[in-house]
């Protein structure tokens, strides 16, 4: 019987990325090793990622587009769990492509895969998707 997903934080993913502590990014490496062979499962939670996200974003200044590149092969390994991959995968192209924030992005893009398509909001940004529409309250 194969063990349940174990939860990754934010911190294991950002150490292996940024290499800022070269003993824990070995062990954060070897760890996502095991991930991407199927060998050990992890569930990467909505917020976690939004951390990863903001902190590579606001605190390293990393450009949208960078972000997506580091992010998008984590997120692909075959024992990495999401709610949803899709969704994901959907937000970090809508918040790079259509330059809006991650948190209105992943909520964009989870509204779209639920077939939910309006949003009460006084965020004009959210006219830049065609697949929602924004209504001001």
């Amino acid at each position: 019987m194969r063990a349940k997903a174990r939860t990754i934080d934010a911190n294991v993913i950002l150490r292996f990325l940024l290499n800022d502590n070269p003993s824990q990014a070995e062990r954060c490496s070897q760890l996502l090793q095991r991930v991407e062979s199927g060998a050990e499962q992890v569930f990467l939670p909505d917020l976690v990622m939004a951390e990863v996200v903001w902190t590579l974003e606001k605190f390293y200044r990393q450009p949208k587009a960078r972000i997506r590149e580091l992010l998008l092969p984590i997120l692909l390994l075959r024992g990495m769990r999401l709610s949803s991959k899709s969704v994901a995968r959907k937000a970090l192209d809508w918040y790079v492509e259509k330059n809006i924030d991650w948190t209105d992005a992943f909520v964009a893009a989870k509204m779209a895969s639920g077939n939910r398509v309006e949003i009460y909001s006084y965020d004009r940004h959210f006219d830049r998707l065609l697949e929602i529409k924004r209504i001001e309250p």
